[in-house]
């Protein structure tokens, strides 16, 4: 009976409020009266959430009061009360503007509610806010952007990401985009690694991505994360991690308008310790970014130094054998020499002379590839005869098909640039596509193989001899059939650059749990 004429109570008040028009300051009484009803029965607190919102703007002098019970409703117990609370917060801003940011603020820190329902409404709640003023919207949900919670900080950005970003250009104009690229770039320090993942696709939304100028910008928020001017330690785990993910951002930003070269240098400075990393893969990630940006290198300031880290890098790479006869192209990562090959090839054509002025750099440099190019030949030339023999339609339905003829591209690949550097003076004019950026379809390749088309042999001087001068040819081997294909299959298994493969930096960041209180979330 109580709870009824409590009821009835609110009803009064609320007609007493909607009748006052000009004389509403002068009800304060009955506002308070509404106020209190936050502690009352489940209905009572529906009501007040309603009429709390709808009068707030007349009683400026109670507003810290109103909000305090508003957000009071928004931590009930009971999720519909919540629910209420929460959709009635932006009702407060419609008016009331000023207090538009701090609602976002709070809304934001809601985002973390665990019930799907009650996520939504927070989420709906909070995109209202965009219709009144979308960059004091912003500015309340990226200060939550800077907090020790981590949910939080995940689910603001998801939001921004997800939903903001989708409002359209009648809500998000270029002052409103300019504000979400300025306050991306505050919150870049001390994230983790699927953070800074969200934030670069956010600023890769903006207008930053159409202009030569937005990539550069891009481009050098991505070095500066990259820490390009800190010495680089391959034992260091979260920076590895860190230089691998600016890495992989970074590639479709480069143009003929903005330069790879800043990357470039740094990469290329590393390669004498870049084997130190522990994970393999990371370390063919490394060259093969070293492979992807070359094309967009400018000019170097000591090329003869940047082309000399290549050389070693390559020599170092590839081991011939003395009396080792079961020394075998699988047994080398011919990956690598492709990505270190042509790195060398694009880069030469800016110090020419780099093999020619020096005749035992010359001699070591021949003597490597021509037993990588030896050795590829054979397994090109195994392979192919493999496939002409399965016919037309065998070649279109086998299921490693698709592998060997990857493996064709990768070996045929390192042919030509061996090639060209073979001249005297190397020739830097052959055209290569990577073999891990896609290639020829099955069939035009395998009208490739049916048409019985021989690789010219490489040689020296003209020639087919050993690189000693004598006129003995090296010895062949024979590639046992498959087993390149599966360790090609292997070592290709995450070639999408942008495949969502997490080599988080800084997973385990240490936040302040020491604030066990309840409202430890409210902005004041």
């Amino acid at each position: 009976m109580e709870a009824e004429d409590n009821i009835q109570k609110m009803y009064k008040y609320f007609g007493i409020l909607a009748d006052a028009k000009e004389n509403i300051a002068e009800k304060e009484p009955e506002y308070l009266e509404i106020l209190s009803a936050v502690k009352g029965s489940t209905k009572e607190k529906r009501l007040a959430s309603q009429f709390i919102t709808r009068f707030f703007k007349h009683f400026p002098n109670l507003a810290a009061q109103a909000l305090e019970a508003q957000l009071d409703l928004c931590e009930d117990e009971d999720i519909c009360i919540r629910k209420q609370a929460i959709k009635d917060l932006p009702v407060l801003c419609k008016e009331a503007k000023e207090y538009l940011t701090k609602i976002a603020d709070i809304l934001a820190q809601l985002l973390q509610a665990d019930d799907p329902q009650e996520l939504l409404v927070a989420q709906n709640s909070l995109l209202s806010l965009f219709k009144i003023d979308a960059k004091g919207a912003l500015t309340g949900i990226f200060s939550q952007m800077q907090s020790n919670e981590e949910i939080v900080r995940e689910r603001s950005m998801k939001f921004i990401l997800n939903k903001v970003m989708a409002l359209g250009k009648e809500i998000i104009k270029r002052d409103v985009e300019d504000l979400i690229i300025a306050e991306c770039k505050k919150v870049m320090q001390n994230i983790t690694c699927e953070e800074f993942e969200t934030l670069m696709t956010i600023l890769s939304s903006t207008h930053l991505i159409n202009t030569p100028d937005g990539q550069k910008e891009l481009v050098e928020l991505l070095a500066s994360t990259a820490e390009l001017d800190q010495f680089f330690n391959p034992k260091d785990l979260d920076q590895v991690n860190r230089f691998i993910t600016c890495l992989d951002f970074s590639i479709p930003f480069f143009s003929a308008h903005v330069e790879s070269t800043k990357f470039i240098v740094y990469i290329c400075e590393l390669l004498n310790r870049y084997t130190l990393i522990k994970d393999n893969d990371k370390q063919f990630i490394i060259l093969k970014s070293l492979a992807e940006f070359v094309p967009y290198c400018g000019k170097l300031m000591n090329p003869e130094a940047v082309v000399g880290q290549v050389y070693q890098a390559l020599l170092d790479l590839v081991t011939v054998p003395e009396n080792d006869s079961n020394k075998k192209v699988e047994d080398m990562d011919l990956h690598r020499v492709e990505a270190l090959l042509y790195t060398f090839h694009k880069l030469g054509k800016q110090c020419p002379d780099f093999l020619s002025k020096d005749p035992e750099r010359q001699k070591d440099f021949k003597k490597k590839l021509l037993y990588v190019g030896t050795c590829t030949q054979t397994f090109v030339k195994v392979v192919r005869q493999d496939l002409r023999e399965k016919g037309e339609e065998d070649v279109k339905n086998d299921p490693i098909v698709e592998k060997k003829l990857e493996g064709l591209k990768l070996a045929c690949n390192i042919n030509t640039l061996i090639k060209e550097l073979f001249n005297m003076p190397p020739r830097f004019k052959a055209t290569v596509n990577l073999s891990w950026l896609g290639g020829a379809t099955k069939s035009k390749l395998a009208q490739i193989i049916q048409e019985g088309k021989k690789h010219e042999p490489i040689t020296v001087d003209g020639k087919s001899k050993r690189i000693d001068g004598s006129n003995n040819s090296q010895q062949l081997y024979q590639p046992p059939k498959d087993k390149f294909s599966a360790k090609f299959s292997n070592n290709t298994n995450n070639n999408n650059r942008r495949g969502g493969s997490s080599t988080g930096w800084n997973t385990k960041r240490s936040f302040d749990t020491s604030n066990g209180n309840r409202r430890s979330w409210r902005p004041y």
